[in-house]
């Protein structure tokens, strides 16, 4: 999944937005966005700090937006789905009883 050397890393805690930004080769506007579809990316303090977790998280997103053409506001959907793929299929089965509900409605009404 990376092609980021993190071993190259300045030693640090904390990253600021701009050094995330020039590692993953991505805009900060790009980031600040991005972080409104994913709580996780936004740390607790006034200004943008990144750890590790959360570098990895940006790269992630990086890789699902731009290489794959999924929507920023799908991406916390899609994380939340691979990471549990059975609440995902309990979710579509749920929808698909209420469209075989419909349906055995709607045969009801042009029978009668």
């Amino acid at each position: 999944m990376s092609d980021i050397d993190f071993s190259s890393l300045p030693n640090k805690k904390y990253y600021s937005i701009s050094e995330v930004s020039t590692l993953l080769g991505i805009k900060q506007t790009e980031i600040r966005y991005w972080e409104k579809f994913e709580p996780k990316l936004r740390s607790n303090s006034l200004n943008r700090n990144y750890d590790l977790k959360r570098i990895k998280l940006l790269l992630e997103m990086k890789r699902l937006i731009k290489d794959q053409g999924i929507k920023p506001g799908k991406i916390a959907t899609y994380l939340k789905t691979k990471k549990n793929p059975r609440s995902h299929q309990l979710e579509i089965k749920k929808e698909l009883i209420k469209i075989k509900d419909i349906i055995k409605k709607a045969s009801k009404l042009q029978i009668k």
